[in-house]
């Protein structure tokens, strides 16, 4: 009788615990169509025309569970950085430091240098007028009075290939299109290299503004066609670099009580360095005899006089991702190339990243991309691979560095929250995202790790093309994944 009665317990558990267990799949399989209408929903209605591709995994497991046209193809504007960073803190590494250095040739007499000066680059975005200064306060101890020779720039390091391919003409003017070369400066510590800020100010009216240049106005030209104008009156200021040229343009109105500040791209980012280094010489009392500027390798017999160091990569993260810098993204790229292959190219250090996706089983052959910031439209990538990236990266020992630069959902501390810092600021959200923004025109991006209601937490990948301002309905879409999960 009590073996019979065990049967019968036995029996009656194992029915319970698969009833259980059928309860749990249909809750899960609830929960999913429940999240499956409402994005639909949100696609329709605020997405309706658009290319939409959007995957969320179960972070832990990597396993999916929830897709839209997961393998659809789309351009991933500033997401590309998700994988560029990835390869150059695997290839790099965290501790990895830009180089810049000071040589001198020939001989001294009398405070007098019979030789060229040589600041040769390699590629470091944090280059600034103040390290410009301390090179001419070194020289100045050297008991250096005059340059009679030459000052010359070895940006050798990388190709002289300025631009990435895809940057369209009407972007060359503005920072986030900035030309990149080894030996490049940036205007402060967001370190948009290869930029000057030039701010225009309303002075009287029926006047010129008067024009601010932040460092230094180098090698470029101020052409000011602007006109002060009467209080209240529209703001239709201008700050343009002419293609092809070293003149910027100011026009339009300026309101007296108004100001307009632009980052504007330089030239040639070694030639503005190089002219800019000549007027801190100037003002550190060091005279030079030949006021053009020239490039040319440094020569093995040139003795070093100082050496400027980066902040490592892993510190230099956070400008670059919480603020999607693009010129960092591409310095990156060559320096990969250059470290990895020898060649400071955008080709050679694609092939690079293409190296490192492979040695961990991305299948890169289905990555399409010819940049590594996302500025090019040529660029495509699925939401699933996305996402396949963001599993994978987490079992790198640079994890926690990688994930720390990514932006964080309403936080306000800009090197912070970053370009998230505005978006996605219900309690759901807030502080629970951790995620890459991306736009272009007609594309809006956004791909990461949050933390759901449940409490437990998922990688998604949200890509959208061919509309604009689509970051609202991105943002809708976020915040569904973290209400139903």
């Amino acid at each position: 009788m009590k073996k019979k009665w065990m049967t019968m317990v036995m029996a009656w558990m194992l029915v319970m615990g698969m009833f259980s267990f059928h309860n749990v799949a249909q809750a899960e399989e609830s929960v999913e169509e429940t999240l499956s209408d409402s994005i639909t929903r949100i696609v329709e209605e605020k997405l309706a025309g658009a290319d939409v591709s959007i995957t969320v995994r179960d972070r832990i497991s990597g396993e999916m569970v929830y897709d839209y046209n997961a393998q659809t193809t789309i351009k991933p504007a500033s997401n590309m950085k998700l994988l560029t960073t990835a390869a150059a803190l695997d290839v790099l590494g965290k501790d990895y430091r830009f180089n810049t250095s000071l040589y001198t040739t020939g001989k001294m007499s009398n405070g007098v240098l019979k030789g060229d000066v040589y600041l040769k680059g390699e590629g470091d975005p944090t280059l600034s007028i103040g390290d410009l200064q301390q090179f001419a306060a070194e020289l100045k101890a050297q008991g250096i009075h005059k340059i009679d020779g030459r000052i010359v720039g070895d940006d050798k390091w990388f190709d002289d290939d300025l631009l990435t391919p895809g940057i369209w003409v009407e972007d060359e003017s503005y920072y986030y299109a900035a030309p990149i070369s080894a030996l490049t400066t940036s205007p402060n510590t967001d370190y948009d290299s290869g930029t000057i800020i030039v701010e225009a100010i309303g002075t009287v009216v029926g006047e010129l503004p008067s024009i601010k240049v932040t460092p230094n106005i180098g090698d470029l030209q101020i052409v000011n066609e602007a006109q002060t104008v009467e209080s209240g009156k529209s703001n239709t200021v201008t700050i343009e670099r002419l293609y092809q040229t070293n003149q910027i343009v100011i026009s339009g109105n300026l309101p007296v009580d108004k100001t307009k500040k632009e980052w504007v791209t330089v030239q040639h980012p070694t030639t503005h360095t190089l002219t800019m280094f000549q007027a801190v010489l100037a003002e550190a009392g060091i005279e030079y005899s030949k006021e053009k500027v020239f490039q040319a390798a440094t020569p093995h017999s040139a003795q070093l006089v100082a050496m400027k160091q980066s902040m490592t990569l892993e510190q230099l993260l956070i400008p670059y991702m919480k603020l999607s810098n693009n010129g960092i993204a591409d310095i990156l790229v060559k320096t990969m190339g250059k470290v990895k292959n020898h060649h400071g190219s955008t080709k050679a250090g694609l092939e690079v990243i293409k190296e490192y996706g492979n040695s961990n089983n991305l299948n890169m052959a289905d990555w399409q991309f010819e940049d590594g910031s996302g500025m090019s439209h040529e660029n495509r990538v699925s939401s699933l691979l996305v996402s396949e990236l963001l599993y994978k990266v987490q079992g790198e020992d640079w994890f926690t560095t990688y994930f720390t630069s990514l932006p964080v959902a309403a936080n306000t501390d800009r090197m912070v929250g970053g370009t998230l810092r505005n978006r996605l600021k219900d309690p759901l959200t807030a502080g629970k995202v951790y995620a890459k923004t991306g736009s272009l025109t007609g594309v809006s991006t956004l791909s990461g790790y949050l933390e759901a209601s449940s409490g437990q937490s998922y990688i998604f990948s949200v890509l959208v093309q061919n509309k604009s301002g689509a970051s609202t309905a991105i943002d809708e879409i976020v915040k569904e994944i973290a209400e139903e999960l």
